[in-house]
């Protein structure tokens, strides 16, 4: 089977992998436990002969994703197309076939090569199940697949745990080329590795790829390595893609302010760097009950403020910060679950907007009212009526509509609100932005 040259080698649409964390059978039927949505409506592409990155923070859902994609899970919703053929309508025994043109490489390479077999076992033992080369040939075969991942034939009689991460890396490089596939997952492959035996893995894998015509996903959080290795990146946050693109598009014009954060988090060998360092608020949601709207929106540091206020990015994301905290706040607890041990000889309101950062008057003086009543409700220990106000008050249109994957100002996609002409930023706020993006692009020197 061949891909046309305006066609994918596997395409992804509206992919969703579901769990429920009912614990026993009882809890399943009568539907008990709550849905973990660990992948939640992406669309993909992998063209032939490309590596696609995909990156995120642990838990954001890039494995589930992977294995979903070759079928070792079963998808809840969506298709996933490998050439002409949708897998996810695949019979056992014609995606067993697949196998051989779709394979995974682990990110734990002890703990998914079997310790009781020889590696010769191992990587033979692909050639077996799908009838790769004549019984005879496949001792010769195994010899040939070591030596093209840098290891030696000699190897084939030992053991997994003779080995180093690297090797076994190696070994499990190996047996994913004994079926010779179109396509290989790399979920995590070097992140458990040295830095100097993760160049050496790398080196590899590009070099398979020259010479064999192999198209990679690449699973990393790692985005420098990501930068490395990758044709095109997508970036994924809570289950879904918010912006992809080419390698350059994304690392040298990054529009999403959580690909922004990411990119900000990487280190930077020169000692005169003075990029800045974009520290996220919070922590990442539960996938069991993801935010509503933009699921970035309850850290995001450029939420997009109310239209009716005048408010600076700043301010304005204290206050969410401020929601944010009230949401997950034990209504009983008072304001001590808000802020830690308030001296209550102080002005209470000036306590809250202290450990919130927020000014101590706003500039918009409808914006400051309504921040003044919850702020006074909150003191008062009646922090359920603090949230409602600070809800009604400050509603942002990232709470209230998801935004689709489209055309960024790059021109590559981006799921990002900032770049709707609905919610349009005026001159002031544009300009302010594009000299962000190019500060934190270039640096500033000292």
């Amino acid at each position: 089977m061949t891909a046309s040259d305006d066609e994918p080698l596997l395409r992804a649409t509206d992919l969703e992998k579901h769990y429920t964390t009912a614990d026993g059978f009882l809890d399943r039927l009568l539907g008990r436990g709550q849905t973990v949505r660990a992948v939640d409506g992406v669309d993909l592409e992998i063209r032939e002969g490309e590596t696609l990155g995909l990156v995120g923070e642990s838990g954001c859902g890039k494995t589930t994703l992977g294995r979903t994609l070759l079928g070792l899970l079963d998808p809840t919703g969506g298709t996933v197309t490998y050439r002409d053929t949708e897998l996810t309508n695949c019979a056992r025994a014609e995606l067993r076939e697949l196998r051989t043109e779709i394979q995974y490489v682990f990110q734990n390479p002890m703990a998914s090569l079997n310790p009781q077999l020889t590696v010769g076992e191992i990587v033979g033992e692909a050639l077996s199940v799908h009838d790769i080369v004549p019984p005879e040939r496949r001792d010769e075969r195994v010899r040939d697949l070591l030596e093209t991942v840098g290891l030696r034939a000699g190897h084939a009689s030992r053991y997994p745990h003779e080995f180093s991460g690297g090797q076994r890396q190696r070994i499990g490089i190996a047996r994913a080329l004994a079926v010779e596939p179109s396509l290989i997952v790399c979920d995590e492959p070097v992140s458990a590795l040295d830095v100097s035996v993760q160049a050496g893995i790398l080196n590899l894998l590009s070099d398979l790829q020259e010479q064999l015509g192999l198209s990679y996903l690449f699973i990393a959080h790692d985005l420098s390595v990501v930068e490395h290795v990758s044709d095109r990146v997508a970036v994924m946050y809570l289950g879904k893609l918010v912006e992809t693109g080419t390698t350059a598009e994304v690392f040298d014009s990054p529009s999403h302010p959580y690909t922004e954060a990411l990119l900000s988090a990487i280190p930077e060998p020169d000692p005169c760097w003075a990029g800045d360092r974009i520290v996220l608020e919070g922590t990442v949601p539960s996938p069991t009950d993801p935010p509503s709207g933009c699921r970035f929106h309850t850290r995001c540091p450029r939420v997009i403020p109310p239209a009716e206020y005048d408010l600076e990015e700043d301010a304005f994301r204290a206050i969410m910060t401020l929601r944010t905290r009230l949401a997950d706040a034990d209504p009983d607890a008072g304001l001590e679950a808000l802020c830690s041990r308030p001296d209550r000889s102080e002005d209470l309101t000036a306590t809250l907007r202290e450990a919130y950062d927020i000014p101590r008057r706003l500039q918009d003086p409808d914006a400051e009212a309504a921040l003044s009543d919850a702020l006074e409700s909150a003191a008062a220990g009646d922090l359920d009526a603090a949230r409602e106000r600070l809800a009604s008050a400050f509603e942002t249109p990232c709470e209230t509509s998801e935004p689709a994957l489209s055309a960024g100002p790059d021109h590559h996609p981006i799921a990002c609100h900032r770049f709707d002409d609905r919610y349009e930023l005026d001159d002031a706020e544009t300009d302010a932005s594009i000299e962000h993006d190019d500060r934190f692009a270039r640096g500033s020197q000292p």
